[in-house]
């Protein structure tokens, strides 16, 4: 299997940007952007943030915002991690987010759930 981009909407208080050929990465907890991005946007920060290893072994502080990601008819409230200069990736609680993991034998993406639903569980 070879890498898997997608086409995704993220949207804040301020308007929404559209991102072509965004990479996902399994190996990614959070979704990165560029800072510029999530200025545009109107990203709502949070006041946490994380340290990240870019992928030339670099770590990096990483402020966390808030945004709505849509890929294709799924919508939902994602934790992305804002880097100056970053290259877009797709990471893991956001697939999870949407209901969504990489299928390996096709390459592409499959749902794991009912489009734009959350379960909630509660212990007994």
């Amino acid at each position: 299997m070879g890498h898997v981009y997608v086409d995704v909407v993220v949207r804040g208080g301020l308007g929404e940007a559209s991102l072509k050929g965004v990479m996902v990465d399994t190996g990614a907890s959070y979704t990165v952007l560029d800072r510029e991005v999530v200025e545009r946007v109107g990203a709502w920060s949070i006041p946490y943030s994380v340290d990240l290893e870019l992928g030339d072994g670099r770590l990096v502080k990483a402020d966390v915002y808030v945004l709505i990601v849509t890929l294709g008819d799924r919508t939902a409230a994602t934790l992305v991690a804002s880097v100056e200069g970053a290259r877009a990736v797709l990471g893991v609680m956001t697939l999870e987010d949407l209901g969504l993991k990489v299928d390996p034998a096709t390459g592409g993406l499959e749902p794991t759930r009912p489009r734009n639903v959350a379960y909630f569980y509660r212990s007994s």
